[in-house]
């Protein structure tokens, strides 16, 4: 809830990371180590805990790296790895062992001080716990972090007015507002004062200057409901109701607060949740920029560490796996929340995504298709399941799903059409053209001519040897909006190579090579430039080439290949471009031939 722009500088002023905890949980894939057998015995637990980091198998590494402590071999590095990734991982209780072994040893890195205030805390003893956070001089600790934990630590203590008071230091700052409401809100409602605690929900429900977090609906409705104001709640969900994004998130929260009353559990309703807040109002906050995601993933441990049973956390959390490309640990996250939570739809939904991410197309539509029969005309689970049918090549049932997904429509709007570009991209790869041709027009105009179909549907008609004018024409004009994307600029090369221009083709389609290395219908195009412009054992090596590259290998025809390989490429005829101006606007472009 806290605004974008105070995110650099919190960055800017955490200094959580310094001393010689670096890039604290991932190390380069690329590094190898090796071992001599005399030094195996006393580095071995050390080597496979590295291994296992480098990996990204956290749990694992931490393992190792206690043994390798246990056993005698101790020093700053390996201190510094093993509190770290456990701290990462919510384990703080074993974490403050070795942070303080490390402190003791000359670590000056202030998280050690917040991990041991975190477990004092835990531990109830909130007086030492505000000392040990005390000791960080960072501002970002004293006008954000230590205000809240303080607060909370205070409500431990059962002490209303210190809690107020520690509260009071964030309010006077605007980005802070939502937050200082929330928690003032809360801390009121624990200690029965209901009235104050709707005053300051108000404010935030009545803020038009900054959108509430679910997190935040989710704590204001389950309050009304338990003040018995239903229809106010209902009416606040109501009011976020057309977020397509958190369409069936609320429904959810909807469905819960019809069939809640006064004896609805308070979400927050201890001291450990309440800190357990703040941390991952944090975490979400660093989340937001890339450069966050580090800290983000060690405040939201430490939610979780407080609260596990959160359920937000859990998608932030897996959300942080995925941007990792550790997809399997994600979906471990996802499957640990409830069918009876808001967030359960959201998890599924992304689960299957990452099953597609690696590949395991069968257990992503089982996934979506559990899902389809309670949702059976949900637009987001008929479109997911028609993508990855398409991405596994099973053409028909794709474009099945992706036209009960255009059933499924009330209105149709600019928003749809991405469903009618992959409806013929499926109905292409399915030898059906006409049908092909009449969705991508259809998502020409939906999309104001994006230059992606304009490149499609123009690249299209080249192959297919019609329509030469309107495809080169299609092609320029999307070259004109996207002049550094590598697809679109393999399409114009190839309006130079169609049309017997093989000095300006190779030119082209050699700059797509530099823009997409790995796109093997970019290489066999540019094999067929060099071939034709006489340049036959270079197109050779690039015929070869292109056998072995990941991208588009599945539109790349290996027999046609070898074949090229083996016996050359024939000479082609020359298609014409008849339209005068349009032939000379594609002999004026000299940025790259030239």
């Amino acid at each position: 809830m806290l605004k974008a722009s105070y995110i650099i500088t919190l960055l800017g002023g955490i200094g959580i990371f310094n001393s010689c905890t670096g890039n604290f949980i991932n190390l380069p894939k690329h590094q190898e180590y090796t071992i001599s057998k005399a030094e195996e015995s006393l580095y071995g637990n050390y080597l496979a805990g590295r291994v296992a980091h480098i990996r990204q198998e956290y749990d694992v590494a931490s393992k190792y790296y206690v043994k390798t402590i246990e056993r005698g071999f101790v020093n700053d590095d390996i201190l510094n790895k093993t509190y770290i990734i456990l701290a990462s991982q919510g384990n703080i209780d074993e974490a403050v062992k070795y942070a303080n072994m490390s402190r003791d040893k000359g670590d000056k890195n202030n998280f050690i001080d917040v991990i041991n205030a975190v477990h004092l805390f835990k531990q109830n003893n909130y007086k030492d716990a505000r000392k040990q956070l005390e000791r960080i001089n960072e501002k970002t600790y004293k006008n954000l972090i230590s205000p809240l934990f303080n607060a909370w630590s205070y409500v431990g203590e059962n002490n209303y007015n210190k809690a107020t008071n520690e509260l009071q230091k964030i309010s006077s700052a605007e980005e802070m507002k939502t937050v200082y409401n929330l928690h003032r809100g809360l801390v009121a409602e624990i200690f029965g004062y209901e009235q104050e605690a709707e005053g300051f929900y108000n404010k935030i429900i009545n803020d038009k200057t900054t959108d509430m977090s679910f997190r935040a609906l989710q704590i204001i409705s389950n309050f009304l409901v338990r003040q018995g104001q239903k229809e106010k709640a209902l009416s606040l969900i109501t009011k976020y109701y057309g977020s397509s994004n958190m369409k069936e998130m609320l429904s959810s929260l909807s469905d819960k607060i019809k069939s809640g009353d006064e004896r609805t559990s308070a979400i927050v309703k201890t001291a450990d949740i309440g800190v357990s807040e703040v941390f991952l109002e944090v975490a979400l906050l660093f989340k937001a920029v890339p450069v966050g995601y580090d800290y983000a993933q060690m405040y939201m441990a430490i939610s979780q560490y407080f609260n596990p049973n959160n359920d937000i956390a859990k998608i932030a959390m897996a959300d942080i796996c995925e941007e990792r490309q550790m997809y399997n640990q994600a979906n471990k996250y996802y499957d640990s929340i409830s069918k009876k939570s808001e967030m359960y739809y959201p998890a599924q939904i992304k689960k299957a995504n990452n099953l597609s991410n690696e590949k395991k197309y069968d257990a992503a539509v089982k996934v979506l298709k559990k899902l389809l029969r309670n949702n059976p005309n949900n637009f987001q689970i008929l479109s997911n399941l028609g993508d990855i049918l398409r991405m596994s090549n099973n053409q028909p049932d794709a474009i099945k799903y992706y036209k009960e997904a255009l059933k499924s429509i009330f209105y149709e709007s600019e928003k749809h059409w991405p469903l009618y570009y992959a409806l013929a991209v499926s109905y292409d790869r399915n030898n059906e053209w006409n049908k092909a041709e009449e969705n991508l027009k259809k998502a020409l105009d939906l999309s104001n001519r994006h230059p992606q179909v304009l490149n499609y549907l123009g690249y299209s008609w080249l192959k297919n040897n019609i329509n030469v004018d309107k495809a080169a024409s299609l092609i320029l004009e999307a070259y004109e909006k996207e002049p550094n994307d590598g697809i679109i600029m393999d399409s114009l090369g190839w309006v130079y190579f169609k049309t017997g221009d093989y000095k300006n083709a190779i030119s082209y389609l050699e700059k797509a090579s530099e823009l997409n290395p790995q796109n093997a219908i970019i290489s066999d195009h540019l094999g067929d430039a060099y071939w034709l412009g006489g340049r036959k054992n270079e197109a050779i090596f690039l015929w070869k080439q292109s056998l072995h590259q990941k991208e588009n290998q599945e539109e790349l025809n290996p027999r046609v290949i070898k074949h090229k390989i083996q016996n050359g490429l024939k000479n082609i005829e020359a298609l014409q471009i008849k339209d005068e101006k349009l032939k000379q606007s594609l002999h004026s472009l000299n940025d790259i031939a030239d």
